[in-house]
């Protein structure tokens, strides 16, 4: 493997000097377009790259990123509690090598002066809530921070990307009924993100305009499955137990499942499960899940985009909203029912495929 090519490399080539090499390759300078152009074009020959020290100290930034998954004080998120974190995580990582900058994940319990030691750009705050504390304190570094879902007190400015959960929780609803079901149930986190927020209203709003009575049920601590399952039991013990549970994430429907089958019921006939994410565990489960599929890897790409182009200075659009898939699954679709994939735009809109019997 050979030495990597400098900028006196680039020079002797071009046969100019290491200052107008310089000058070409950063936009600085006063050149002929001409030369610049001819300067860029032989450097990209020669394979030359910066080096991450030499773009710190003509610009000024380190190259490094924050990432966090937000929580409460009530309420503590592990990175691992979620396959969708994950999945976040490792396409930011890569996306921002893509643009020569690094992804330093910061632990759930981080203290301030621990934070302040720690030489970053900007950061990425996923599922933020009141009063965040890491989008205070990046912001009181006056660093730029974008946020994966919307800060539920954050001004209308404010950056950010997410998918629209309102229209996806309706998509859900209208498949469980158009499934079979007449009495839904949503089964919740606690509400300290915006995704969950947007969830519940839009459920109590299709509930009004269908003129059922709302059936909320919250689980409590973190998210696991054992707290799923104990909620999941006590609807279905309940006067007028419901025959279908939309989970606002997929391993509280994975909880709901094991709930439906301690209770001698069978998915779907006697109870429909749909669940606002997926992960492996929720396609291998019997039933497999029926699921929004929020395009976690898209929705961290974005996310990076966005901060870098604020990071840089770039005019930028500063709220972004990727579209989600409503996947069929067998545990809404019983039988060789034909089945749709729906796709919920940015806008609120909806499509949909057909793609036949149901082999989900």
């Amino acid at each position: 493997m050979g030495r990597a090519v400098g900028i006196k490399e680039v020079a002797v080539a071009a046969g100019v000097s290491t200052t107008t090499v310089s000058h070409a390759l950063s936009g600085k300078g006063r050149l002929p377009e001409s030369t610049r152009e001819r300067v860029r074009q032989i450097a990209a020959d020669l394979g030359y790259r910066p080096s991450a020290a030499a773009r710190s100290l003509a610009s000024g930034r380190t190259g490094i990123i924050a990432m966090t998954v937000s929580g409460s004080e009530d309420f503590t998120v592990q990175v691992g509690d979620l396959d969708y974190f994950l999945q976040v995580i490792n396409a930011a990582t890569s996306t921002a090598l893509e643009r020569d900058y690094a992804v330093t994940l910061l632990p759930a319990h981080w203290s301030p002066e621990t934070l302040a030691r720690v030489p970053l750009d900007g950061g990425i705050v996923i599922d933020p809530v009141r009063n965040d504390p890491m989008v205070q304190a990046l912001n009181g570094r006056a660093l730029p921070v974008v946020t994966l879902g919307r800060q539920p007190d954050g001004p209308d400015d404010a950056p950010w990307v997410d998918n629209d959960h309102r229209a996806g929780a309706r998509t859900m609803l209208d498949h469980l009924v158009e499934s079979g079901a007449t009495r839904v149930a949503l089964l919740a986190a606690q509400m300290v993100s915006s995704y969950e927020a947007d969830t519940l209203e839009a459920y109590t709003q299709w509930c009004t305009r269908h003129g059922v009575k709302p059936c909320v049920a919250q689980v409590q601590g973190g998210l696991s499955e054992r707290a799923a399952y104990a909620e999941t039991v006590k609807l279905l013990q309940g006067p007028t137990p419901p025959d279908a549970i939309y989970a606002s994430l997929d391993r509280l429907a994975l909880g709901a499942l094991l709930g439906a089958g301690a209770q001698g019921l069978r998915v779907p006939h006697d109870v429909r499960i749909g669940a606002c994410s997926e992960s492996d565990e929720s396609r291998r489960s019997r039933p497999a899940l029926t699921a929004l599929r929020l395009n976690p890897e898209l929705l961290a790409a974005e996310a990076i985009d966005l901060l870098i182009d604020l990071i840089e200075g770039r005019p930028t659009s500063r709220q972004r909203v990727v579209p989600s898939v409503l996947i069929p699954r067998r545990s809404t679709v019983a039988g060789r029912q034909r089945v749709r994939r729906t796709v919920i735009a940015g806008d609120g809109a909806v499509s949909s495929a057909q793609t036949g019997a149901a082999r989900v």
